[in-house]
């Protein structure tokens, strides 16, 4: 074992974050393999620094672990998970791409931190994100997963984000209207389609 993934150990036994983030901005893809067998430990400080670890250095063979942590029974587990895959899209986005919509489930986590976190990957995942976000939009009847989908379609703030966001200006629920609202007004459009109604 290289000696990162020892320090880390160290630290999160004697309950010190400072000291197992430190050695956790060490680690490398050497440290991977030990960083997927800590995934599935007992404790859920341990599985919590290893998904932080393999945001630092996983690869696609870091995915099917945290696609697995995002079933996690600890909703800081669930939570950092979903941030670890925003991280690994930014390296590997072909391989986290497809698994966006188990993301998206998390948008109806009872945790207010684990839909926060997803929500938040799924924005920073941009254009990629889309389909699953408007499947959440579009299929589901979960009213807050609909709301932290729109909100997330308006930070992307891209035409493929707008061409959903269109639709949901007559939205049922308020605040995916606004979301709608909001987002095309910043992005520019709402301005194109009243002088194109002029």
């Amino acid at each position: 074992m290289n000696a990162p993934v020892p320090n880390l150990l160290d630290a999160i036994d004697a309950g010190d974050d400072e000291r197992a983030e430190r050695a956790a901005l060490q680690l490398t893809a050497a440290d991977e393999p030990a960083l997927l067998a800590l995934v599935a430990a007992d404790d859920s400080d341990r599985r919590w620094w290893a998904v932080r670890g393999l945001a630092v250095c996983g690869g696609t063979q870091a995915v099917p672990a945290l696609l697995a942590a995002l079933g996690d029974g600890d909703a800081g587990v669930r939570a950092a998970a979903a941030m670890a895959l925003a991280v690994l899209h930014q390296r590997v986005p072909a391989a986290v791409e497809p698994h966006l919509g188990a993301t998206a489930r998390l948008l109806t986590d009872d945790d207010g931190m684990v839909r926060q976190a997803a929500a938040d990957t799924l924005a920073q995942c941009g254009d990629d994100a889309v389909p699953a976000l408007a499947a959440v939009i579009f299929q589901g009847t979960h009213q807050g997963a609909r709301t932290r989908a729109a909100a997330a379609l308006r930070k992307i703030a891209t035409m493929k984000a707008a061409a959903v966001l269109y639709p949901l200006l007559n939205d049922p629920n308020h605040m995916v209207r606004a979301y709608a609202y909001e987002g095309l007004d910043e992005m520019g459009l709402l301005e194109n389609i009243l002088v194109t109604l002029d």
